[in-house]
């Protein structure tokens, strides 16, 4: 963490982000892009029984939630490739080849993002309310399921690029999101094949304190990190966190403690997983685009994808110094 950057924004001033004095970006405003960690209403204690801290993405906004802790049933890997698919020419263009597990082939496989899904008991739901507001009475949402993600952000136009990765000049941001915003973002947006694995092989306690170490970590990062995609002592990156803070939770034989050692680089997910002795079915595969199909299709979901996307190639087109196209 930069010692430069001590100030925690609360959230009337989440507009008001700047980029830190470490980013080659120093002084320009960060991007309002859903892209934030939390900000815990009050210290997270080791035997907390709910957390309360706001940042929550849901529904294209940020919200006020409260996570029972003690409500964790189900803890899923989720993983998805980000270079560019690999194509051949067909009948009316390129086509994206296929591998036969239904992923698309890869120009750069080990371009790997790593996420982790949690499912709560029915009886036991996240609450959602206005972000900053009162946390008591009845709430706005209610989800069962939630995603916790560690990316890299930075201006308004700015995209995830090698350079900024590697050199540190972006924001890592240590996101909580309804799976559903999750969904939008990543595969009704930008079309990637999200995998989900199957339930890690972890006990109760286990799954409540890998909930909690996410929770505590994205409170402690805020936005003051920056993003190491690759670096010779530490990372700080969306394949390292996740995984750090599941060795922190789990006790490994020494076979899979010298195994965990590996977690540095964005190279297998599901193999990281497997060399831990979590991944309970090697074969078992599951498309998060299949899941979502309904939401994925409903209109609602599609006319919002359409003003994401013109909103994100006006903002790209501003940061190149072009004008904005004329609505």
């Amino acid at each position: 963490m930069s010692s430069s950057s001590t100030t925690r924004p609360e959230p009337a001033e989440a507009a008001q982000l700047v980029m830190p004095r470490w980013s080659r970006y120093r002084g320009q405003q960060a991007a309002d892009n859903g892209r934030h960690s939390i900000a815990a209403v009050a210290p997270i204690a080791d035997d907390a029984e709910c957390v309360t801290f706001d940042y929550f993405r849901h529904a294209g906004a940020y919200w006020r939630a409260v996570v029972p802790l003690a409500g964790v049933r189900q803890v899923c890997g989720q993983s998805y490739n980000f270079s560019a698919p690999k194509t051949r020419r067909g009948e009316r263009g390129p086509e994206t080849r296929f591998r036969k597990t239904g992923l698309p082939k890869r120009t750069i496989p080990v371009l790997n993002h790593v996420q982790c899904r949690f499912l709560f008991a029915e009886d036991q739901p996240v609450r959602l309310y206005p972000n900053g507001g009162d946390a008591s009475g009845e709430p706005a949402h209610l989800t069962h399921d939630l995603v916790y993600s560690v990316e890299a952000t930075g201006p308004p136009g700015v995209v995830f690029n090698l350079r900024d990765a590697v050199l540190g000049e972006m924001i890592c941001a240590h996101r909580f999101l309804t799976t559903e915003e999750m969904v939008f973002e990543r595969i009704a947006v930008e079309g990637q094949y999200v995998v989900e694995s199957a339930p890690l092989g972890l006990r109760p306690e286990e799954e409540r304190n890998l909930l909690l170490k996410a929770l505590q970590r994205s409170d402690q990062a805020r936005m003051t990190e920056p993003y190491y995609m690759v670096r010779l002592c530490s990372t700080n990156n969306c394949t390292s966190n996740p995984l750090v803070i599941l060795d922190q939770v789990v006790e490994y034989d020494w076979r899979c403690w010298v195994a965990s050692q590996l977690y540095r680089l964005p190279l297998n997910p599901r193999v990281y997983l497997r060399l831990r002795g979590l991944d309970t079915d090697p074969s078992y595969r599951k498309f998060l685009r299949d899941e979502f199909a309904d939401y994925l299709n409903d209109p609602a979901t599609r006319r919002r994808r359409r003003e994401h996307v013109k909103q994100a190639i006006a903002e790209r087109r501003e940061a190149q110094g072009r004008p904005r196209r004329a609505e």
